[in-house]
């Protein structure tokens, strides 16, 4: 173990850091230019869509780790460090929100300035901003929580093998785990019992708060958009869709981690053959979700939720050639390509249906936003030029800068977990 703490850290190169740092300042830049040369709208709606997304899967990476913590998943235990790794990128998330939320709301949602009347009650600007500050507040807080306590004993028992393991940064994270979690034991084995017995109690009040907040963000950040449309099913479709996204992810991160000296000893093919296969079960009740969803907008035909479904299938839209091309990308490919045996048990292959599968709900999310805000214009056109392409490149460079910051400073497994070991019945 103290060879791959040594040897299989996660180090963010000076010339990767400058690129991510690039990419980051190109977003920015881009933003700041569509706001101010009269695509505000444009602007403002590309920031929308990155947030939903890149936030997503940083949220949904630690609920992975709370759905292994709940189930006590021995298998999925040497990608817990990598999916809650994802979570660095939540501070960043909650900015942005809090960006939409008290600057660009107006922008974004039609309601702001012209309410209906009978969802006043609900859509209007001081319940929707007290609300969300609340539950991400909530959500975000309870998640420092879980993060630091499976995170804290991993730590110490990296720094009582290696000296100084984490350097200055880690020592900012241990003094946060030391003022959430107060001090604790002194022993590292003695501390990951009780951090254990603390994290069993806080992944159900998680899981419950994520599933409670996230159809929030479902409803007020883009059901909203169209404020006339309604649908009981649209929460869980949203969130289901984030912790899929989540995993073809975590498919294509897995393939450069487990080339890391002696990961591959913990991250054996039988566990990325499991990893795979979660992610076609996902795959699966995405896919369920949405046939249900348009099920009962086609059979009941209420003209409230109607529109929904016509502005994004229906032959006169410039959307149509998408919506049918990610019924393919994220339903037929996945089904094909990861009911094989062969593939499942291939990381390079599966890297590579990750990689589609990332970029397909990246453009289901897009289906969510764009369509909805531009069906208000009298001639409602495909967006994704430069500033859809630049924000985007902007949150990706964010996004893996904060992971990559984040998982040069704690070990790239989970050391003191309990579950971690080189094999299960054979594996």
């Amino acid at each position: 173990m103290k060879d791959i703490l040594q040897q299989s850290t996660l180090q963010l190169k000076p010339n990767w850091k400058m690129i991510l740092l690039a990419m980051v300042g190109v977003g920015l830049l881009a933003f700041i230019a569509g706001v101010s040369t009269g695509n505000a709208e444009r602007a403002w709606e590309a920031l929308l869509l990155n947030t939903l997304f890149w936030g997503g899967i940083a949220q949904a990476g630690v609920m992975l780790g709370v759905i292994w913590q709940i189930t006590d998943a021995k298998w999925g235990r040497p990608f817990k460090r990598v999916a809650e790794g994802f979570a660095a990128f939540l501070p960043a998330a909650l900015v942005m929100f809090l960006l939409i939320i008290l600057v660009g709301n107006s922008y974004l949602f039609e309601w702001v300035e012209h309410p209906m009347e009978v969802k006043k009650a609900y859509l209007n600007l001081p319940f929707f901003i007290s609300r969300n500050i609340i539950g991400f507040s909530l959500m975000y807080g309870i998640s420092m929580f879980f993060l630091m306590a499976s995170l804290k004993p991993d730590l110490m028992l990296a720094r009582s093998l290696v000296p100084g393991f984490g350097g200055k940064m880690g020592d900012r994270v241990m003094a946060l785990a030391n003022k959430l979690l107060k001090n604790g034991e002194q022993d590292p084995a003695k501390e990951a019992i009780r951090l254990e017995a603390f994290s069993r109690k806080v992944a159900p009040l998680l899981g419950v708060t994520y599933t409670i907040v996230m159809t929030m963000v479902a409803v007020d950040f883009v059901m909203s958009l169209d404020q006339e449309w309604f649908s009981t099913l649209f929460g869980v479709y949203f969130f289901v869709g984030n912790i899929y996204t989540t995993l073809a992810m975590m498919l294509i991160v897995m393939y450069f981690v487990r080339q890391k000296p002696g990961v591959a000893e913990y991250v054996t093919i039988n566990r990325m053959h499991d990893l795979a296969k979660l992610t076609f079960a996902f795959a699966m009740l995405w896919t369920y979700m949405t046939f249900a969803h348009y099920l009962i907008i086609w059979y009941a035909n209420v003209p409230e939720e109607t529109p929904f479904m016509v502005t994004r299938a229906w032959a006169d839209t410039p959307w149509r050639p998408v919506f049918w091309t990610l019924l393919g990308v994220l339903f037929i490919f996945p089904y094909l390509g990861l009911m094989s045996r062969t593939v499942c048990r291939t990381p390079a292959a599966t890297a590579v249906v990750g990689t589609i599968l990332v970029c397909g709900q990246f453009m289901s999310h897009y289906m969510m936003v764009v369509p909805s805000i531009q069906d208000r214009h009298e001639h409602p056109t495909f967006l994704m030029g430069y500033p859809e392409i630049l924000v985007t490149l902007g949150f990706a460079g964010g996004f893996f800068l904060c992971f990559m910051l984040y998982m040069s400073t704690v070990p790239i497994l989970p050391i003191s977990d309990k579950h971690l070991c080189k094999s299960w019945h054979g594996r």
